[in-house]
């Protein structure tokens, strides 16, 4: 984590998305994250990455999901944001555009890095960034291999804005890890972010968060929360949530 942060703050001065894009990519190259190298296995055995990133001042969002070859999911979830016209890519046609934009692809082999590690892991490492910039500029990014032992093309929250993170300059910016299916039906990030309009601060909609999860769906998971003004915040009721901050 205090690498990915130190990634991440060495590029805040090139704006929010440049931030938290080299957070997660470093997050994507450690093989004790659920993340890109050392991703949890489906029910096949083989790696399938999601990955999202959205930009707060004009809500662009992009998200991939289902990448098999991609040595960077994040990297393509930007691409698909900037081009704009659309907003989640899945599967085979999400690597064909990768290919087509010179994005970075890789074998898949790669990802398999200790195999009873990937199979036992509960899914509960979803890796995220938050970054608000000296212009007030917000940006989030999420990277994940989802769950293990999932059904092939098993899709969760982290590709879906509104879902697994949500950012909007007026507001704050936040993700989630944990239950994705929890997080998809309570469309959790957005909910955060509406409270931040509401004029909650950031400690208490991410607590806030948590309890949903617990309360309404009986469900695991962590949130990071960064609000316009006032230092970021984080909640989980997982057993740990490693979390580094910089400001």
């Amino acid at each position: 984590m205090e690498l990915a942060r130190d990634a991440g703050w060495s590029l805040i001065g090139d704006g929010a998305l440049a931030a938290v894009a080299a957070a997660v990519k470093q997050m994507e190259d450690e093989p004790l994250l659920n993340a890109g190298i050392g991703a949890c296995l489906n029910l096949d055995g083989v790696v399938e990455l999601d990955a999202g990133v959205m930009q707060g001042g004009e809500l662009q969002a992009g998200g991939v999901a289902g990448l098999k070859d991609l040595r960077h999911p994040i990297d393509l979830a930007i691409a698909v944001m900037l081009d704009g016209r659309h907003v989640l890519l899945a599967g085979e046609g999400a690597s064909r555009f990768a290919r087509e934009h010179g994005i970075e692809m890789c074998d898949p082999a790669i990802f398999i890095t200790d195999r009873k590690r990937q199979e036992l892991l509960l899914g509960a490492d979803t890796v995220g960034a938050v970054a608000r910039d000296a212009d007030g500029r917000m940006a989030v990014a999420v990277s994940t291999g989802g769950i293990s032992g999932k059904l092939p093309g098993r899709i969760g929250d982290s590709p879906i804005p509104g879902s697994g993170f949500y950012a909007d300059d007026r507001f704050g910016a936040v993700c989630g890890t944990g239950q994705g299916e929890a997080f998809l039906r309570l469309a959790l990030a957005r909910l955060m972010v509406v409270e931040l309009e509401h004029g909650m601060d950031a400690p208490a909609v991410a607590t806030g968060a948590v309890a949903l999860l617990g309360t309404r769906l009986n469900a695991l998971g962590g949130v990071i929360v960064i609000a316009r003004e006032g230092a970021p915040a984080s909640s989980f009721n997982t057993p740990s949530m490693p979390v580094a901050v910089a400001t």
